[in-house]
Order: structure tokens, then sequence, then C-alpha cells
């Protein structure tokens, strides 16, 4: 069973004030299919058992046991299922930020350049070993316990695990079998996603999206969901807003960042903002800026 949402909101925000990381495990006998996301950190997603298909960006890829995905900052991603549901799923995961990947190289390596180079390339998954995926899952599930604990000591702790973890992963992607083809069960609403995901900050409207790739805009709605578990519009506006997110690190007015992200309308983009995210974009900023000092 997964923990409560606000056990697991308790969580995400350890790691937003600082700590750069988060381990998950769960198995769940039943569990509805979540919708397509992103965020600034690094996923490495280790995949056990129960999912149909999983997608990055704009391919999808089918799901095996033991298959390790990599998931950097702000790429959309998640599940797919033609029933809608999930049974007896089972999964771990470890969210990294950039930052925390630094650390973790200890100078000695570049550890997001490292990861940044495989995903550039489009090597996103991998078929893991059944040991090395067995080691893989049982490091996270120590590394989750572990993260509980605020004690210096058990911080100190999980970085030790963090290190083998990561350790693990690397010499296990080594030896595995890179997963480079993407299974294509809609080429049209694939072509629509790549098209959306190229053009987000323009004008969008689902009349014109349907006539531009000849089909209804009822098909489209109806796959488009049924891929994605959002509708087109609101998936425009996450992305817009997760754009906005991003840009936050620099020093460009919130008004300038709004229109760049698509927002012709600051009332709108604020809104948004404050649905999607919980809070006001110059709220956001002020945290990040205590969090993640500007250079």
């Amino acid at each position: 069973m997964e923990p409560p949402v606000s056990q697991r909101n308790a969580t995400l925000t350890t790691m937003e004030k600082g700590w750069g990381y988060e381990a998950f495990y769960s198995y769940s006998e039943e569990k509805e299919i979540p919708e397509y996301h992103c965020h600034d950190f690094y996923e490495f997603y280790l995949h056990i058992h129960g999912g149909q298909y999983f997608g990055v960006d704009n391919s999808l890829y089918l799901l095996k046991p033991n298959q390790l995905f990599i998931i950097p900052p702000f790429s959309m991603h998640g599940l797919s299922s033609s029933s809608g549901m999930l049974r007896s799923y089972e999964r771990a995961y470890l969210n990294l930020s950039p930052e925390m990947l630094k650390t973790l190289g200890c100078g000695q390596i570049d550890l997001d350049g490292f990861f940044r180079n495989y995903t550039s390339r489009g090597q996103m998954t991998f078929q893991l070993l059944p040991g090395d995926a067995e080691k893989c899952l049982n490091q996270l599930r120590r590394l989750q316990a572990a993260a509980s604990s605020e004690e210096p000591l058990e911080r100190f702790t999980c970085c030790a695990l963090l290190m083998d973890f990561l350790n693990t992963m690397c010499r296990g992607i080594r030896q595995s079998q890179a997963v480079t083809g993407s299974v294509i069960s809609n080429s049209i609403i694939q072509d629509v996603l790549t098209y959306i995901n190229s053009n987000y900050t323009q004008s969008l409207k689902i009349d014109q999206l349907a006539k531009q790739f000849g089909i209804s805009v009822s098909y489209l709605s109806h796959e488009f969901a049924k891929f994605t578990n959002r509708s087109v519009y609101d998936y425009i506006l996450y992305r817009r807003v997760m754009l906005a997110r991003q840009m936050m690190q620099t020093d460009a007015s919130l008004n300038a960042i709004a229109y760049q992200c698509g927002f012709n309308d600051y009332s709108n983009f604020l809104r948004m903002f404050n649905k999607l995210v919980g809070t006001s974009p110059s709220q956001f900023r002020k945290q990040m800026r205590q969090l993640r000092p500007m250079e």
C-alpha cells in the first residue's frame, strides 16, 4: 500500500526544502493511471510489474520487468494503459536533483552531464539483468527507510546509499541492453504530441490541431486523453507552467516569463500557476532563491 497523500506530500516537501533526493517503493493491487507530468529533477524509475506502456516525451515504450528509465528534468512522462487501470503494479524510483548529483560526483565525475549525455542521445531506458535490478530495488527500499529520519548520521547514511545505488545502476547500464525503439500505439496522436511539445508556447487550439492532422475534434480529445490522461488544453497549460518554473531560475521578470511561456494574460498565468504549483509565482521564486541561491 502507498502512504497517505499527506505523508507523500511531506516527503516531496522535504526534498524541495533542500534534501535533493527521494526514494520510493510501492506495490498496489489496483491503481488508476496517473497523468503525464514533469519535474525539475531526475527520476530513475525501476519497473517491476504491472504496467503496460511508459511514455517519455513523444515515445511510448512497452514495459517489461526489470526495466530502468532515466528521465531528465522537465521531460514529460507517465504510464499509459488501454484499460485505464494498473493491477498488481510494483515499482521503485529515485528522484535526484542536479545539484545533489553534482555533490555525489565528489568532484571526480560530472554525473549530471553523464546522464544528460545518455538521454540526449535518446537512451532513456535499459533492460537490467535480474540480479542488478534486485540489488537496485533493495537499495531503494533501504534508502526510503533511512530517509524517514532527520538525524545527521542518517543523512550521511542516505548519501552512502545513494552512491551505492548509482554505482550499481551505472554498472548495470553498462551490462544491460539499451531499449531504443518506441512502441507506436497511435502514430497520429504521437505526431500531435510531438507537435505540441515543440509549439506549446504558441497559440494552439484543439479544432486547429484536429484540422491540421486530419482528424475530428472528438477523436483527438478522446485518444489524447487516453494516451496522456490529460486533455489537450490541460496538457498545454501544464507544460507552460512547468516551463515558467524552469525560467524562474533566471533574472527575467514574471511578466516576461508569462509572455514567453504562452500566456498573453498575466492574470490567467497567475491563476494557472497557483492551481498547478500551489503557490503564487512570486512566492515560488522567493522560496527557490532561498533554497538555491542564484550565482
